[in-house]
């Protein structure tokens, strides 16, 4: 390996359904590689078929590499059977799977963690690179909780932080070594088990809850949601553009950057199964979706007014935050 080449260790977590997506998030992020990167690339899964994992490996040249990792079965009792997932999408653990990076992989001191609905326009050593300080995560505001008024009361009354820096969890730059010191996993799991509050997005809620005033806001390029585009990233094509909540480009026509989602797709040795899935998205796929928004939105509105949220948990005088 060139003496000059710098490694980034970079994580996913996926089941067998994303699969196809992951492979064109992959697609976008070997393209856009600087030749002095080598990414390491860690997908975790609970269920990942073993076609799947080999389609996933072929793509990956041998100066990157791309490990699978399937977390100990065992690890869905430590969370003593909070299910959480249901409130507005089917239950997948691997959501929960970034807040055990740091725990799992000692080797590494920091990591990339990115959803699989994400489309890499740039090499990532940029981002892989920027200072944390003393903060134990950077990433970018959820502008969809941030822009409108009821997702900001729960943001503010449910979660207890500013509504302006409530974080999206899809794009993660995550100081490992410090996440380790300050025992964040463990925080977690003890909050998790003891409370088990009412949540629309678990992981990402218990990353704003905990890390509240650890965390470093980066610029909105580095997480470009497509639920909600911000005018300042109209200007110019972000480095990381991620597709989040309800807007699918695999599902729906006229999404924000769509055009960039489709490059890297026909690409994919799934690109034929994703116009497929494409094409047969019909009515009952479609109001399926927005019964799930609906229900997302209802939630948003009704659990600042529950018993048990880390804002009223905090009051009493339980450390929430690291």
């Amino acid at each position: 390996m060139n003496q000059q080449q710098r490694t980034i260790p970079i994580f996913f977590g996926i089941d067998d359904k994303y699969a196809p997506y992951l492979s064109v998030t992959l697609q976008s992020l070997l393209s856009n590689r600087a030749p002095e990167t080598r990414y390491e690339i860690t997908v975790l899964y609970q269920t990942l078929s073993i076609t799947n994992q080999t389609k996933l490996q072929a793509l990956v040249p041998a100066s990157c590499s791309l490990t699978f990792v399937s977390l100990d079965a065992d690890l869905y009792e430590r969370f003593d059977g909070d299910r959480n997932t249901l409130r507005a999408d089917y239950f997948t653990l691997t959501i929960y799977y970034r807040l055990f990076i740091a725990e799992l992989f000692p080797q590494y001191q920091r990591a990339i963690y990115l959803d699989s609905d994400t489309i890499v326009t740039q090499d990532l050593g940029a981002l892989y690179d920027l200072d944390l300080g003393d903060n134990v995560i950077g990433a970018i505001p959820d502008a969809f909780i941030c822009n409108h008024p009821e997702p900001r009361r729960y943001a503010e009354m449910a979660i207890g932080v500013d509504p302006d820096h409530y974080i999206n969890s899809g794009v993660l730059l995550m100081d490992l070594a410090a996440l380790r010191t300050q025992h964040f996993s463990q925080k977690f799991l003890e909050l998790l088990n003891q409370y088990h509050f009412e949540l629309i997005a678990p992981d990402q809620d218990y990353l704003n809850a905990i890390c509240y005033g650890k965390t470093r806001y980066l610029s909105p390029k580095w997480n470009a949601q497509t639920e909600y585009i911000l005018a300042e990233i109209k200007l110019a094509l972000p480095a990381i553009i991620h597709f989040n909540l309800f807007g699918k480009p695999w599902c729906y026509d006229d999404i924000p950057f769509e055009d960039e989602f489709w490059k890297y797709a026909r690409l994919s040795p799934y690109y034929a199964e994703i116009a497929s899935f494409k094409a047969d998205y019909a009515a009952d796929k479609i109001k399926h979706d927005r019964e799930k928004k609906e229900l997302l939105v209802a939630r948003i509105s009704s659990i600042p007014d529950t018993a048990v949220t880390f804002k009223k948990v905090a009051a009493k005088g339980v450390t929430i935050q690291l």
